[in-house]
């Protein structure tokens, strides 16, 4: 009894096995694929989560570190001119012991040297 052989040649077979490995190999590759960007997308969310929560602590530190203390109020529109007006009153003034010395200057003049205050009416 003789057996039957299709019309395709051992080579042809050779080449159809190939060709099935190659498949396999493919899907394998297409799978492993797949998988791999599942992982770098978890990643990917765990990198954004990390830096949104970064970035909040950063903010509310900074909101804390730069924000105005309580008890430094600004001052307000009357206090900044009653400050120019006191500042400029400074400038001005005449020293205290200057001004008692001018005083008791002034009182001696006065003082006759017998003791008696100057008139300023003519008798």
């Amino acid at each position: 009894m003789k057996c039957v052989m299709s019309d395709k040649t051992i080579q042809d077979l050779k080449v159809d096995a190939h060709i099935a490995v190659l498949h396999t190999k493919v899907d394998s590759l297409v799978e492993k694929q797949k998988e791999l960007t599942e992982r770098v997308r978890a990643n990917e969310k765990v990198v954004a989560a990390v830096t949104l929560l970064g970035t909040v602590v950063l903010a509310v530190i900074g909101a804390g570190y730069f924000a105005p203390n309580a008890d430094a109020s600004t001052p307000s529109a009357g206090e900044w001119i009653q400050g120019m007006r006191d500042w400029k009153s400074e400038q001005n003034r005449t020293p205290i012991d200057e001004s008692i010395n001018n005083s008791l200057v002034d009182y001696q003049e006065e003082i006759k040297p017998n003791g008696c205050y100057d008139s300023t009416e003519q008798e």
